[in-house]
């Protein structure tokens, strides 16, 4: 019973593609009612634009990829025969 998370993804994993249409189509319908909804007391200027949240976190999750890519990577990267050495 402590692998019936597995699976469960084992047994979505054939219908790969009509989740992602799932998916796809439930992101649609939030960012369409981020138009519909708007905050009742915005706390930050550029909250009254709609999906300012959702344009915040892809800049921040981009910027995070890139930071880590270029500058830390290159501290905590193996060489590939760092295990195989004596």
């Amino acid at each position: 019973m402590n692998n019936s998370l597995g699976n469960l993804f084992e047994r979505l994993r054939p219908h790969w593609k009509a989740w992602r249409i799932v998916s796809f189509v439930v992101l649609a319908v939030l960012v369409g009612l981020n138009f519909v909804l708007h905050p009742h007391h915005p706390h930050f200027d550029f909250e009254y634009y709609p999906g300012s949240w959702g344009a915040f976190g892809l800049i921040v999750g981009f910027a995070m990829v890139v930071v880590m890519k270029k500058i830390v990577q290159p501290f905590i990267a193996r060489g590939e025969d760092y295990y195989d050495r004596d």
